[in-house]
Order: C-alpha cells, then sequence, then structure tokens
C-alpha cells in the first residue's frame, strides 16, 4: 500500500545540512538529493583528530567522569582514527596535542564539577518539529547549571580561542538554541563554543526579538530549501570552490559546457 503525503516523514534539516545549502545549493544537491557524498568526500586530519577527541569526551562523561587524565590518555590511544594525517610527523603532533587536551579538559571538569554543574548528555541528537520539517542537530554536550539554566557545548578541537561572537554569528549554535528553546519553554538557555587547544570558552545566549527573528529566517530557509528545483542547478564557480570535494564533478560539467559552445559556434560559422 503506498504511503501517502500525511503518512512520509518530514525531511530532516541539520546545521551542515543548511550551512551546505548556503555555501552552495548544487553542493546541498549533491550531498542531501543526489546523496554522492560518499564518492567524494575526502578524510582530513581535522575530521579524524576531532572525531578521536569526541569519542574520548564521551566515554569519560558516560563512564561517570570517573576517568584520571592517565585513563583518558589511554583512550585515546585506544580510539585513534588515522585516516586523513599526510605524515607520521603530523599524526605525532596531534597525538601530542591530543595528550594535552584531555589532560586540561579533566581539570576544567572538576572545577565545573565544585560548582555544581552537571553533564546530561553528550553527542546526543535534539530535535523540533518547524511546520514543513524537522530542525535537528548533533550537540557534542548540554550541562544544567545550578539555576537551572541548559548550556549547549560545542567542541572546537583546532581552536585555541574563541569570543561571543563567534558563538553569536554560528549557525549550529543559534540551531541548537532555538531547538531546546522550544523543547523545555521555561527553563533558559545559551550555547558555548569550547577552544579545547586553549582550554578556553565563549558564551552567547539567543532570545527576545533575536530569538524569534532567527527562528523565522530559518522557516524561510527551509521553504526555500524544499521549494528548490533541483533539476534545473548547474555549477556555477564560487570562492569555496578550491576546497570543495565536488570540484572535479562541476569542472567536467564546465568542461561539457566550453566544449557544447565551441560546437554550436563552429557549426554556426559554417552555415549549419
Amino acid at each position: 500500500m503506498p504511503i501517502g503525503k500525511s503518512q512520509q516523514r518530514k525531511p530532516t534539516f541539520s546545521p551542515t545540512r543548511l550551512n551546505a545549502y548556503l555555501d552552495c545549493a548544487v553542493k546541498h544537491k549533491y550531498l542531501y538529493v543526489d546523496k554522492i557524498g560518499k564518492f567524494y568526500t575526502k578524510a582530513r586530519a581535522g575530521f579524524s583528530f576531532g572525531s578521536t577527541l569526541h569519542h574520548v569526551l564521551q566515554e569519560f562523561h558516560e563512564q561517570g567522569a570517573t576517568h584520571t587524565p592517565e585513563q583518558m590518555t589511554v583512550q585515546m590511544e585506544r580510539s585513534w582514527i588515522s585516516a586523513g594525517y599526510q605524515s607520521v610527523e603530523q599524526e605525532r603532533e596531534h597525538k601530542e596535542a591530543g595528550e594535552k587536551i584531555v589532560i586540561a579538559y579533566h581539570a576544567a571538569h572538576q572545577e565545573r564539577a565544585a560548582q555544581k554543574v552537571e553533564t546530561l548528555s553528550t553527542e546526543t541528537t535534539i530535535s523540533c518539529d518547524m511546520g514543513r520539517f524537522k530542525l535537528s542537530g548533533r550537540v557534542d554536550r548540554i550541562d544544567r547549571h545550578a539555576d537551572g539554566s541548559l548550556e549547549i557545548i560545542d567542541y572546537k578541537s583546532g581552536r585555541m580561542e574563541t569570543t561571543p561572537e563567534e558563538v553569536s554569528g554560528s549557525l549550529a549554535m543559534s540551531c541548537y538554541q532555538l531547538i531546546l528553546r522550544r523543547t523545555n519553554p521555561n527553563v533558559r538557555v545559551f550555547a558555548s563554543i569550547y577552544a579545547l587547544r586553549g582550554g578556553v570558552s565563549a558564551s552567547f545566549e539567543l532570545e527576545g526579538e533575536t530569538l524569534a527573528g532567527f527562528e523565522n529566517e530559518i522557516l524561510q530557509l527551509g521553504d526555500e530549501i524544499l521549494d528548490m528545483n533541483y533539476e534545473m542547478l548547474e555549477p556555477t564557480p564560487l570562492e569555496i570552490c578550491p576546497d570543495c570535494d565536488f570540484l572535479s564533478r562541476c569542472e567536467r560539467f564546465w568542461e561539457q559546457q566550453k566544449r557544447e559552445a565551441h560546437e554550436t559556434e563552429t557549426l554556426s560559422e559554417a552555415g549549419l
């Protein structure tokens, strides 16, 4: 029996998907409509390093934050992802940085625990209904403070520093706050970026008219993505192209366009 529209699952938009569309609608098409990302996406040292640290910190909290710094270092070695490093030296430097990060993280956690800050969840997916679509995101950590407020924490494994302006300008951090505000309407919610290399964090709270304005922007953006005619999309050169995994695919399209234009011009000159 065919599934009717009322029974179909709503599309889900994550900050990663929204950012992909904002970067380039064609990139979004390749990733989420054609779903060919696995054929083009390359392993990168930064991704591997971040994934390793996320796993270690998640394990730390899931085990009741009882691991010693030494145990966290051992866990990092066990969880280490080697893909994407360009040399043995680069990988060694990241391992040394990782050891420093987990030791500093352990010390910082002890300070927060003394302030009655409780970690509620790590690496968890949160979502809310936005009408035509669902807004969803995977959050690195959610803490509850002594006053009951919820803090969304996003790890940045490659950063030494961060600022409140970076948090306020992050689409992901705003999406996370919007979701938690919708699912916890009577609770204060704010977001923080934790620069793991520097051991520093910065926070920003989305509230009032700013929150309402952002919610409206997300609704409009979701409608635009859903209403886009992807069959008519053609790759267009952009500033982000040199760093895009799909550049080779788009370059083949542009070369084909040039050949067709040349053939058309040749036939025209020949009077055919």
